[in-house]
Order: structure tokens, then C-alpha cells, then sequence
């Protein structure tokens, strides 16, 4: 008999005849939530739930309305695959040593690393995930239990279980989203774009949604970690023709700048896919194909959160929506895309939901991408994960008005290795390139950063405290480095 079986015993025949005894049972111990990650790729702040009332974004606004909004999120690097090893991993870029696009993220970290999802996996989680979550050239380099890429091929030509891809079909059916024509007519646009007359299913990022709900109930007793990756609004602005029609491209709203401000931005800071003399009615097409492209992945995140309201899971579950990182649309003269560090470009989504978040919350507090792995590790009551660099941001998930960091931090290559690093702190922000160019800003009262202070003698001192700031935080990121 083991010790607890005879402490047992030994309680009950203690017990005087007649005596009324109360036992009290120990407190049942709280099951680990499951996770629901949903992340959109180069999507900016231009949400309905982040006050762009033009956008038609239903399905985030509502669940921004029952969690908690992040103002102020930024991704540790504005381009997919740099970002996506970033969060998975919760290391920074300098330290990942994944800087582009074409280096294999595994390969960099080992194959005895475990990114987010596996972490989860090794706990006892299920995992699947569908779409880009990992940037797709390296979607290989995770290992689920379930993963499938729609972009790819049919609907399960590229199932992996186990870490391992069975049956793998290159060039499976594409259904009609390649043949179909442009619908609608505009102006010439250099980024591709296509109103197509298939129905949400046939499009990709609709069946990405479609193929996870089968694991929010696939294994009973046993909490799960679900990952949809949405490509949209990714270029080319690809969408059924239905979503182009809630956007007038008349009524799209080009932003309304200082004229000739863009003239104190350093060059080595403007956008590589700047595009400087475009018409009005190209630069509001291109806003129209974007926001087509957001309203078509919001309508499959909508998808999702049916199956949520359907399962009776928003108690047990804890919900993130992110995108890898921002992306622009005109602004500053001509800014458009990402590999930009500034605020359209860096700053990007992040919203929590589900079990234990306020309802309808905002924060201003810091986050950067990099909080994600150990922010979901806390959560979930899991161990921390060996060489997290980020911060949990559990404490303003549960207070909102508290904050885990003092600043965000940003960085993206110029030149070759030449790193551009931008330091985001509650009352401004300071970008320092490998030229020497600096641009200082006031993020309380300019938080479109119109106006470059760095050179105008009044904010000096602020100057000399953000550049000491900025070469701390690089020393502390950089410490990590294996």
C-alpha cells in the first residue's frame, strides 16, 4: 500500500462513530488551455479594430471586442522569414542568425531545437497547423502532427504527421485561382493583384481554415495547439471578386500628410519598393486591392471563430491573431510594402482573446513579435523554454494598464550586413543607420513620424538618451548569440 492509500486509511479509521467530519478534497487542478495562433502575413494596423472605419474587417473587430488590442506591437524585423524564425524560435534576429529570406531556419538552429509549436508538442499538446506559419520555402523546417500547405497542391497532398511528409505531390490541383482572369478594371498597378470568381473555399487561404476545423475536437482530453497561416494580404492581392466590391476605390483614403516632410527622411530609410509618382487613382487602387485581400482573410479567420462560438471553447482557450509584420500603403511620399523601419512598416497586429483576457481592452503597453513563445509558455503554466530572449507579456494580458518592457526593438539590413536599428519607447522613437543617418521622433504627439527631431538642437538631450538606450538594448540582444 502506497503512503497516500495509508494516510487514507488511517483518516477513516480515526474517525469517531457519530462524529460528522467534512473532508476537504484538494482543488482540482486547472487543465492547460489550448492555443489557437492565427497569423496573416504583411498585414498593417489598417483594421477596423485599430479605427480605420474604411476597412471591412468584421470578424477581427469582434474579436478584438471580447480580448485585448496591443497598440503598440512590433515586429523584430520586417520581412516573413526573419520575422516567422523570430517568434517561432523567441530569439532575436541578430541571434537566429536568420536575416533574409533564403537561409533555412532549421538548419541555423539545429535539429534538436524546438520551435513554439513543438515546444507544445513535447508538453502534451496536439499540433496542426496549415498554411504559412513558418515562411513557406522552410515550412518543412517545423514538425506538427498535423501540416498541410494548400498552397501546394490538394487536400491532403501534403499531409505530415509525426514530423515526416507522406504522400507529398508537387504541383497538385490548383482549383481555378491560377486561370482566373482579373475581374473589374483600374489603372495600372506595379503590385499584381486579381479579383477571382472562385468561392472562398477554392482560394487558399480558405481552405486553410477549412482543414483545421476537423482538430478542434480531434483528440478529447488532450489540449491542442492549432496554427493558421493566412497569406493574404501578401502580394498579389489575390481575392474573389465579391470583396473587391465592399471597397470603392474612389472612396479609398490616401493619407493625409504635411507636404514635404518626407524631405528630412534619410534615403537609406525609405522603402526599397518605394514608388514615388504614382496618380491618385493608382495609389487608391492599390489600397482597394490591399483591403480586398484583408476583408477575404478576414471573412476565413471568421471561420475559425464560428467553430469556436460552435464548440463552446473561448473559456478554454487561449486565442492570438498576428501578422508577421506591417506593410505600406503611400505614405511618406511613396513608402510602400515592408523592409521599412518605420511605423507602418514595423509596427504590425496583435491581439489576444479566450481564457483569462479582458474583454474589449486596449493597451499601450510595448510588445515586440518576440514576446509571443514565452507570453503562450506562461500562459499555458509550461516551463520556460532554454534561451527565450523575449518577455512574457502575461502581466498586461491580465492588466491591461501594466507593462512588461520599456522598449521595442527593430531591426532590418542595409547594404549587406549592415544593420538599420529603430528603438520604440512609450514617448518616442529612434531609428540609427550603419550611414549615420538618425531619425528621432515623437510618439505621443507625431506617432506617424512626420517630423525627423534628430537634428534640431532643442531635443539634443533626448537625442543623446535614445542613442544610449538603443546601443544598450543592442548589447543585450546581441548577448545571447550562441
Amino acid at each position: 500500500m502506497n503512503l497516500a492509500a495509508r494516510l487514507r486509511r488511517l483518516l477513516l479509521v480515526s474517525i469517531l462513530p457519530g462524529t460528522a467530519v467534512v473532508l476537504l478534497a484538494a482543488a482540482p487542478t486547472p487543465s492547460r488551455p489550448n492555443v489557437l495562433l492565427i497569423v496573416s502575413d504583411d498585414l498593417n494596423t489598417r483594421l477596423g479594430c485599430y479605427g480605420a472605419a474604411e476597412a471591412k474587417t468584421p470578424n477581427l473587430d469582434r474579436l478584438a471586442a471580447r480580448g485585448l488590442r496591443f497598440d503598440r506591437a512590433y515586429c523584430n524585423y520586417p520581412v516573413c522569414n526573419v520575422s516567422r524564425t523570430s517568434f517561432l524560435s523567441g530569439r532575436y534576429p541578430e541571434v537566429t542568425g536568420v536575416l533574409n529570406n533564403a537561409t533555412n531556419p532549421r538548419l541555423r538552429l539545429g535539429a534538436d531545437f524546438q520551435f513554439l509549436p513543438e515546444y507544445f508538442r513535447a508538453h502534451g499538446y496536439a499540433t496542426a497547423g496549415c498554411g504559412k506559419i513558418a515562411h513557406g520555402t522552410f515550412s518543412q523546417a517545423v514538425a506538427w502532427d498535423y501540416y498541410s500547405e494548400p498552397q501546394r497542391g490538394g487536400e491532403e497532398d501534403d499531409v505530415v504527421r509525426d514530423g515526416k511528409q507522406k504522400g507529398a505531390k508537387k504541383g497538385g490541383k490548383k482549383g481555378k485561382a491560377a486561370a482566373a482572369a482579373a475581374a473589374g478594371s483600374g489603372p495600372a498597378v506595379p503590385f499584381p493583384w486579381q479579383a477571382t470568381t472562385n468561392a472562398d473555399e477554392e482560394e487558399p487561404d480558405g481552405q486553410v481554415a477549412r482543414r483545421l476545423l476537423r482538430y478542434f475536437s480531434a483528440q478529447p482530453g488532450k489540449p491542442f495547439f492549432i496554427a493558421a497561416g493566412f497569406h493574404k494580404p501578401h502580394i498579389p492581392h489575390t481575392a474573389p471578386k465579391k470583396y473587391f466590391d465592399l471597397h470603392d476605390p474612389a472612396r479609398m483614403p490616401t493619407p493625409p500628410e504635411p507636404p514635404g516632410h518626407e524631405k528630412d527622411i534619410p534615403g537609406i530609410a525609405w522603402a526599397p519598393r518605394s514608388e514615388r509618382n504614382l496618380t491618385i487613382e493608382q495609389r487608391r487602387a492599390i489600397i482597394q486591392h490591399y483591403y480586398a485581400a484583408v476583408s477575404f482573410m478576414d471573412a476565413q479567420v471568421g471561420i475559425l471563430l464560428a467553430e469556436m462560438d460552435r464548440l463552446n471553447l473561448w473559456d478554454s482557450t487561449l486565442v492570438v491573431f498576428m501578422s508577421d509584420h506591417g506593410w505600406h500603403l503611400g505614405e511618406h511620399g511613396g513608402f510602400y510594402a515592408k523592409m521599412s523601419l518605420m511605423d507602418e512598416s514595423a509596427r504590425a497586429p496583435f491581439i489576444v482573446a479566450g481564457r483569462g483576457v479582458p474583454r474589449g481592452a486596449a493597451t499601450s503597453s510595448l510588445l515586440e513579435y518576440v514576446d509571443l513563445f514565452p507570453t503562450l509558455v506562461d500562459l499555458a503554466g509550461l516551463p520556460l523554454h532554454a534561451g527565450q530572449q523575449g518577455v512574457s507579456q502575461a502581466p498586461v494580458i491580465r492588466d491591461p494598464a501594466a507593462k512588461a518592457r520599456e522598449s521595442a526593438y527593430t531591426i532590418v539590413l542595409r547594404g549587406g550586413n549592415k544593420i538599420g536599428r529603430a528603438l520604440h519607447t512609450a514617448t518616442h522613437t529612434y531609428l540609427e543607420w550603419p550611414d549615420g543617418s538618425r531619425q528621432l521622433y515623437d510618439a505621443v504627439t507625431d506617432p506617424r513620424e512626420y517630423a525627423n527631431l534628430a537634428s534640431q538642437a532643442a531635443h539634443a538631450g533626448t537625442l543623446q538618451a535614445m542613442t544610449a538606450l538603443l546601443a544598450q538594448r543592442t548589447e543585450t540582444v546581441n548577448r545571447g548569440r550562441p
